[in-house]
């Protein structure tokens, strides 16, 4: 079970007042009586339920994980089955029987983009949207500032003596990773920036791009680039999740440099972060001496990161990327080949374990290993 499905998860959201209670507030405002609403990674419904009270005719609630019993239960519960309809899958692949009036979605992260969420909703917009309808999330700004963390997260456990080992051909890895954590008031560097604000029903494209400058209010060491987002679920209503001024209780986005860096007050910190659908992540970060006027820029220090880079590669895995791969069905492409061509409505789990333990003993140890292999093609395929 991924956190998605788990109920664990959903009461932490739900128990997110001041997050749950300020989408119950625009979607109260944005959804008319009688409009139609899609509900984007409806989770336990939670939103949609706030549409249905909002006065909505339809709600069409997708999700892609297996939270929708958990939906299916409150649904009833709440007296919704007339007006809510779920669809189980990425809202991509999904078709609609009618246009919608509002598309609502919970951004639900860090930085506001991760997980591809630009993507989904203007595939979302050009596909279901009636001309003139309303989405929420309203907008999101992005903002961000130089930081310095602690000795336990910053990029400094890669090091050559580490528990008597040389970790550190590791680190080049870590300095294009983005992380996700809290941050305090304490680690910020510089008052922040903004990057760039992102209006949901006017937005063309999924790559985003922005760039800041931010001037240092203290000396430190600068670690890297911290970032958060203002979400504006509607005209009027909107949280952050600041660590200067959070209204909502989430974990902040970092972005580091691979090497630590002496800040000085009144140093300028120039970023530029980029991104496409929230999948890959660029950040180029520039330190200017504060000593200097602004005709005679002095660079002190420049960095270039990208999260392509944030992992060594497996040159097998890279080919397969490439168009002209000629892919080939490896022993076990061949066993879930044949128990798909298998599941003709007529042999139970148990006995297609077993035919497919006889056939390709040479993939699965024991029985145990050919049931739950037959049990994880089930669930994707049927």
């Amino acid at each position: 079970m991924s956190e998605e499905d788990s109920l664990p998860f959903h009461h932490w959201l739900i128990a997110d007042t001041r997050r749950t209670s300020t989408y119950q507030k625009a979607i109260s405002q944005v959804v008319r009586k009688n409009d139609v609403v899609l509900d984007i990674g409806a989770g336990s419904g939670i939103l949609s339920f706030f549409a249905c009270l909002a006065g909505a005719r339809k709600v069409y609630a997708v999700e892609m994980s297996g939270a929708l019993p958990l939906a299916r239960e409150l649904c009833a519960g709440n007296g919704f089955n007339d007006i809510v309809e779920f669809r189980q899958g990425r809202s991509q692949e999904i078709q609609l029987p009618e246009p919608v009036d509002v598309i609502v979605s919970d951004t639900g992260c860090s930085f506001g983009l991760q997980g591809g969420l630009l993507g989904i909703l203007l595939d979302a917009r050009k596909r279901f949207l009636k001309p003139g309808g309303r989405i929420i999330p309203h907008s999101l700004q992005l903002l961000a500032a130089p930081v310095e963390i602690d000795d336990a997260r910053n990029l400094d456990i890669w090091e050559k003596d580490r528990y008597g080992l040389d970790l550190s051909s590791i680190r080049r890895f870590a300095a294009n990773t983005d992380y996700h954590f809290k941050l305090e008031p304490e680690n910020v560097l510089a008052p922040p920036a903004s990057l760039t604000t992102i209006q949901f029903e006017e937005v063309s494209s999924p790559y985003v791009v922005g760039e800041t400058l931010s001037v240092a209010s203290r000396d430190g060491v600068m670690h890297g680039l911290a970032a958060w987002i203002v979400l504006e679920l509607a005209p009027g209503i909107s949280f952050t999740n600041s660590p200067l001024a959070p209204t909502v209780d989430w974990l902040h986005s970092f972005f580091p440099i691979e090497t630590p860096f002496e800040l000085r007050t009144g140093d300028r910190v120039r970023a530029r972060i980029q991104t496409n659908n929230g999948e890959v992540w660029r950040w180029h970060v520039q330190i200017e001496d504060g000593n200097t006027d602004g005709e005679s820029l002095a660079i002190k220090a420049q960095f270039d990161h990208s999260t392509l880079w944030n992992f060594p590669l497996d040159p097998a895995q890279v080919k397969k990327q490439f168009p002209n791969y000629t892919p080939k069905l490896s022993r076990k492409g061949e066993a879930e080949k044949y128990l798909l061509g298998a599941f003709d409505g007529q042999r139970s789990a148990a006995e297609l374990a077993a035919e497919l333990l006889e056939r390709f003993s040479d993939c699965f140890p024991s029985k145990a290993a050919a049931a739950q292999f037959v049990s994880r093609v089930i669930e994707r395929c049927t």
